[in-house]
């Protein structure tokens, strides 16, 4: 009897210690395998450019997910390039405010110029307004849509917030942008 209580006994902590096993394999693997699922391509260029435009990499990082899932070659539907997805007659407009001379739109293609840009497109927006929502409704719809809707009450109490964004796809971008921006948070340390 004595012997069955010892393997009872056994087996229940073998079942425990087998549990507590797949719990700290589970813990020490969430981050890899959530780096295989968020990868972080350009890193390098993209914590430059946030850092030159002052800006937070995990955003950067977050946007370019949303928009190009890290390709440097993506091209939209409706024409935007590269992997922030900027518009030619954007990436012109932020090219001669940041003084870049003779802008091709080929330029877009271009990782590190495309990162710098966009980077630099962030910190106007954040300028403009006040949190990360409205920056990424502006992202997505255009800085004068978010304009106008701020100053509606049908979509903003307070002239800074949305409380309701009009455009399902940019409601949805940025709902996205911030699940990203969590996660990017949770599976890369960044200062």
């Amino acid at each position: 009897a004595v012997r069955k209580i010892i393997l009872v006994i056994k087996k229940r902590h073998l079942k425990l210690i087998l549990l507590f096993l797949v719990i700290l394999v589970g813990f020490g693997l969430h981050k890899p395998v959530g780096r295989l699922v968020f990868p972080f391509s350009y890193r390098d260029q993209i914590e430059t450019g946030a850092e030159y435009a002052g800006v937070d990499p995990k955003l950067v990082a977050a946007l370019i997910y949303v928009e190009s899932k890290f390709n440097p070659v993506a091209r939209s539907k409706k024409g935007a390039r590269g992997l922030m997805q900027i518009m030619p007659e954007t990436g012109e407009w932020i090219a001669g405010k940041m003084g870049m001379q003779d802008f091709d739109e080929e330029m877009l293609k271009t990782p590190e110029v495309n990162i710098r840009m966009g980077c630099w497109y962030i910190r106007f927006l954040q300028d403009r307004f006040s949190n990360r929502d409205t920056v990424s409704a502006a992202y997505n719809a255009g800085q004068n849509k978010v304009q106008e809707w701020l100053g509606d009450s049908k979509y903003s109490k307070d002239k800074k917030t949305l409380h309701y964004i009009p455009y399902k796809e940019t409601e949805q971008y940025v709902q996205r942008v911030n699940g990203a921006y969590d996660i990017y948070k949770l599976f890369y340390h960044m200062d």
